[in-house]
């Protein structure tokens, strides 16, 4: 089956022209204005077709723009951010162009499958990643509770006769979990 594909005017202007538009769309140059700006470069192009060029440029434009701040966000090498946090980032960033190319005219109905079942691992991963986290967060309960039965024992069987080691052990312990639950 063949493609739909694009032929509007501003597909069909010189690169160096094409450029130009490009670059005036980004700038906020109007429509009207881009469109008497072709003409004074001797090409006759209304500024509807401008528009529809330019609606799809600039969401394309904007969607390129979302994914280098995503990358961005993923390429921070910051330890403190959990590991599902990056899953998660990195899902949204995949779907979002899975999303957008679905929607794009070029595709043809094989693609959109192929798209489809990619979405559908996509949410699988989710699913795991949702998992992973309620895990950590049974975990993190599980020290929490470790932390505050250690409490009590230090306070019944050291705190009467020691208490200045009873205290520094129990500063020692509020320390470490603190810097546990930054861990996770």
């Amino acid at each position: 089956m063949e493609k739909n594909r694009s032929h509007g005017k501003i597909d069909r202007l010189p690169a160096p022209l094409k450029k130009e538009v490009e670059n005036r769309l980004l700038e906020g140059d109007t429509y009207e204005d881009i469109s008497a700006y072709l003409k004074e470069q001797g090409e006759d192009v209304h500024y509807s077709s401008v528009g529809r060029y330019g609606r799809g440029f600039l969401k394309k434009f904007e969607s390129v723009r979302i994914a280098k701040e995503f990358a961005k966000l993923l390429a921070e090498d910051n330890i403190d951010r959990p590991a599902t946090e990056l899953h998660e980032a990195n899902n949204l960033l995949a779907s979002q162009i899975i999303m957008e190319a679905m929607v794009d005219d070029d595709m043809d109905a094989k693609e959109r499958a192929q798209a489809a079942k990619s979405i559908a691992s996509l949410q699988r991963a989710q699913v795991s990643n949702e998992k992973l986290k309620i895990s950590a967060r049974k975990e993190q309960g599980a020290v929490h509770t470790a932390f505050k039965l250690f409490t009590e024992k230090v306070y019944s069987e050291i705190g009467e006769k020691y208490p200045d080691v009873a205290e520094k052990l129990l500063i020692l312990a509020e320390e470490t979990e603190r810097e546990m639950s930054k861990l996770q």
